[in-house]
């Protein structure tokens, strides 16, 4: 099935004042209903994606499952971080550096590589400063109580992402793939569709409650400045990004129904992916004009057009469940 046009970048005709499309984004878009059947969608539902960091919130509950008793003390800034793709702030850093306190691990022993955070590009490339360092100090304290450190942590035959990739095949289905994410834990592909069935039950469910509510009491934790997530988490909204343009979504309606959707842009854009996410909840009548956008192209330094979604995810105001 063809992906439709669901992003549209323009830049003005500065004779005329007209919107030139220069550049788009294609994809795929799901919206799943309270029993999980698909209520909308734009290209193919089943296509399999690598769900990458999405699959954050599903992986922190394994790591709290396993942690049990041992986790109860974790708080919610922690959890928050946990599952956060960070712009490595001070906020994010200081949470992490705690996280790893518990377990008495090294920042440089964390188990994902060193990067320069978004917050501070000028920074000396640290793991700590790696958008998953939380996730992967939540595994060093999973991996202290299996007995497990170092690489151990992250190898998908090791106990401590046994116990994670059976959550994700619970909440997300059976994996089309497995391979590697960019942090080097496993990272599970599965039909767009399941993606968006389980942001639902983590909008909803309560085995999932200390997850959800960590991330909506600290949405600045979870993404950061700047960030659509974070803008949807202070709406309310279960929001979770990953890596190649994928978008994960989770809510409740006015009624108190469960709602998912999914998105995934061809050419992994992530402003794409963010674009369309907004877009989409805009349309459904869920957040409001001027929640969040991506950075305006620019000219000579001031804006000259915008990053939009297109006519098609717009039109879903129409097809509202």
């Amino acid at each position: 099935m063809m992906a439709p046009l669901l992003v549209e970048v323009t830049r003005r005709d500065v004779r005329t004042g007209a919107d030139i499309i220069e550049s788009v984004h294609h994809g795929h878009l799901v919206v799943t209903g309270p029993g999980g059947e698909v209520v909308m969608s734009l290209g193919d539902p089943d296509v399999s994606t690598l769900v990458r960091s999405a699959a954050k919130p599903f992986q922190v509950q394994a790591c709290l499952d396993v942690l049990g008793e041992a986790g109860a003390d974790l708080t919610a800034q922690e959890i928050a971080v946990a599952w956060s793709s960070h712009r490595a702030e001070p906020r994010h850093l200081g949470i992490v550096q705690r996280l790893l306190e518990r377990s008495g691990t090294d920042a440089a022993s964390l188990t994902c590589p060193a990067a320069v955070g978004e917050a501070d590009p000028g920074a000396s490339p640290a793991r700590i400063q790696r958008d998953c360092s939380g996730k992967h100090a939540l595994f060093a304290l999973v991996g202290q109580k299996l007995g497990l450190a170092g690489a151990d942590v992250i190898d998908p035959a090791g106990a401590v992402q046994r116990a994670v990739l059976q959550v994700l095949e619970e909440a997300l289905g059976p994996m089309d793939a497995l391979a590697t994410d960019g942090c080097g834990a496993p990272a599970v592909a599965v039909p767009l569709v399941n993606l968006a069935r389980g942001f639902a039950a983590v909008a909803t469910g309560t085995r999932w409650s200390r997850v959800r509510d960590a991330g909506l009491a600290h949405p600045g934790l979870v993404g950061g400045d700047g960030r659509a997530e974070t803008a949807l988490l202070e709406a309310g909204i279960v929001a979770k990004p990953g890596a190649e343009g994928v978008f994960g979504i989770g809510l409740t309606d006015a009624h108190g129904r469960p709602f998912g959707a999914a998105i995934k842009i061809l050419d992994g854009s992530s402003r794409g992916s963010a674009t369309a996410a907004v877009g989409l909840l805009e349309a459904l009548g869920h957040v409001g004009p001027g929640t969040w956008a991506a950075p305006a192209p620019t000219g000579g330094g001031l804006p000259v057009g915008e990053v939009r979604p297109s006519s098609l995810v717009r039109g879903l105001s129409r097809r509202r469940p």
